[in-house]
């Protein structure tokens, strides 16, 4: 790790402009590694993960999949400093805007591959579907299409898609639509879920899981984040535990497998310094 970042700013910034909004791109002490991630997975179509600009619906294991062909000082830091031509969303600059510069200054060459993994897949049950509509203002929509959104108010309805305990001591998931719901459950097993229902639309869901069972790799006060991974659940309880769940639901997780996608760097330079 670097203590000094080096600047790579694309034409039209000016050195040591602070801060982002629609009229600049800066991220300031990144990894190379971390910049690639960033263009390539999470905001690859300039829209975010989930296709409607939020930047939310994106499993862990996906955002931190192996990049073949990296080279030893992928993990570098530099300083992007930019400016397009036109006011953009923030998934706009920090997807393909930000894909252009490093094409442009890195000469990063990336190509993507193929392969069959195994999954989870969310399929139908026998005895009928049980999933209960989305009342209406159940919950707040965010939109990070332009940048990081305020958590709704005192008394306003939670975050639509978000988890949290419900008073029957389980979880419970307002306005959530199926993928999302695979979405959280990879993050919690030990591969990705993949939706094969075939079911559009936002659902008010009661869960029968612990946040442990949601939240195996929580910091020790309670929020998502990087912990040791000895404490976390076994993947074989977390997987019983999301079964059960999913089954009240009228629905069943079962093995299968589907096509991943890879990233592969075929080219990378050091960038000049400015």
């Amino acid at each position: 790790m670097q203590r000094t970042c080096r600047p790579v700013a694309s034409a039209g910034a000016e050195e040591g402009a602070p801060g982002t909004d629609p009229g600049r791109l800066r991220l300031e002490c990144q990894t190379v590694d971390a910049l690639i991630r960033l263009a390539y997975i999470r905001f690859a179509n300039g829209k975010g993960p989930s296709g409607r600009g939020t930047s939310g619906l994106i499993s862990p294991r996906l955002f931190n999949q192996l990049i073949d062909g990296s080279p030893a000082w992928i993990k570098s830091r530099y300083t992007i400093d930019a400016k397009p031509e036109a006011p953009q969303t923030a998934a706009m600059m920090q997807g393909p805007m930000l894909q252009a510069i490093l094409e442009d200054r890195f000469k990063l060459k990336i190509r993507r591959d193929i392969r069959e993994v195994p999954v989870y897949a969310l399929v139908l049950g026998s005895g009928g579907i049980k999933l209960e509509a989305a009342k209406k203002d159940s919950c707040t929509v965010l939109d990070f299409t332009h940048g990081p959104q305020p958590l709704p108010e005192p008394g306003q309805p939670p975050p639509c898609g978000s988890f949290r305990p419900d008073k029957s001591g389980g979880m419970e998931t307002l306005g959530q639509t199926l993928q999302g719901l695979c979405m959280q459950f990879s993050a919690a097993l030990d591969r990705e879920v993949v939706d094969r229902t075939g079911i559009a639309g936002t659902f008010d869901m009661h869960l029968h899981l612990t946040d442990g069972d949601l939240f195996p790799f929580a910091g020790q006060d309670g929020t998502p984040g990087v912990a040791d991974p000895a404490s976390a659940a076994d993947p074989a309880d977390s997987l019983s535990a999301a079964m059960r769940a999913v089954q009240d639901l009228g629905l069943r997780l079962e093995w299968a497998k589907a096509p991943a996608e890879f990233l592969v760097i075929e080219h990378l330079e050091r960038p000049s310094e400015n």
